[in-house]
């Protein structure tokens, strides 16, 4: 995509008209919203932010608990179980805001869906402690189809989940491919033994929060008691945090505008094992046999249930 060269549009709609029509910017799918100079500006953007020493990189495939983990590193650098005022998206490399990020106080925790070779230069070297999160597919394409589903921006998705179903399976969603951006990350931890990095499960972050978190905090260098822990825990419970974020949002100049009626948020149901409501038998066939093929060799085991 040298020059100004057309980039080739990969239409990926179906039948019914539901998907959508991209082009691929350094092997990333693109929305035809946006062109190949306003890619390469924000990528160029982003890595050549300014990190510091004290920054924590939260980074994560959408819909794999972002918001959530950046609360709980956000309130164990704090000190406190009180909510950030200071919206997330600011502190959001590759989103319309993050060039805000200066304004945040150290010290400061980023957070990033982008894949590793288009953030900060400066990563590796300054060793800014990084923490990976990772779903199991299902629910991520079950909370994925939702967000997708739930907006009024031009993104959106208007089909059903089983045509969500097919595209998420061939990686032909917005977000890219869950399973390239997860080995890609795993392949980060390989090369880079110099960067300071943790691997985390949104489902045992679910199932045991206070344990999880104090690995956490032992991993960003934050002394904490285990009181602190069952705090933090307690106020980013899943019904505490969407109503918390909802408070937010409602004393916004614009709140919730991006949202069709009754869809109201980033945070739906947060549960472990949501997809069985979703995927069919003959579906969840198909995408264990995707899941296993593709992560084979990988060592990764994911829970479902």
């Amino acid at each position: 995509m040298e020059g100004q060269r057309t980039p080739e549009i990969l239409d990926y709609r179906n039948k019914n008209g539901h998907g959508w029509s991209f082009f691929k910017h350094d092997g990333i799918l693109r929305s035809i919203n946006t062109t190949p100079e306003d890619v390469t500006e924000m990528t160029r953007k982003v890595q050549k932010l300014e990190l510091r020493d004290d920054d924590v990189l939260v980074a994560a495939y959408p819909k794999c608990g972002t918001h959530w983990l950046w609360e709980i590193v956000t309130m164990l650098k704090a000190g406190n179980s009180e909510y950030n005022k200071k919206a997330k998206e600011i502190a959001m490399l590759g989103m319309p805001k993050f060039e805000r990020a200066d304004e945040l106080p150290s010290p400061r925790v980023l957070n990033s869906h982008l894949n590793f070779r288009h953030l900060p230069e400066k990563l590796v070297e300054k060793k800014i402690r990084t923490i990976f999160i990772m779903r199991n597919p299902k629910d991520v394409s079950v909370s994925l189809f939702n967000h997708l589903n739930g907006i009024k921006l031009s993104f959106r998705f208007d089909g059903t989940y089983s045509e969500f179903l097919d595209l998420f399976l061939e990686g032909k969603v917005a977000s890219g491919d869950y399973v390239d951006y997860v080995k890609d990350w795993l392949q980060v931890k390989q090369d880079n033994p110099d960067l300071p990095m943790l691997t985390l499960f949104y489902e045992n972050l679910k199932k045991d929060p206070v344990k999880n978190i104090k690995t956490v905090a032992d991993f960003i260098g934050v002394p904490v008691s285990d009181e602190l822990c069952e705090q933090i825990a307690e106020a980013c419970s899943f019904k505490k945090l969407k109503s918390a974020d909802t408070e937010v949002k409602e004393h916004t100049t614009n709140p919730l505008s991006m949202w069709k009626e009754g869809r109201q948020g980033v945070y739906r149901k947060g549960e472990v094992g949501d997809w069985k409501n979703w995927i069919t038998v003959a579906q969840n066939e198909i995408f264990d046999n995707v899941i296993e093929r593709r992560f084979e060799g990988t060592g990764i085991v994911f829970t479902y249930e």
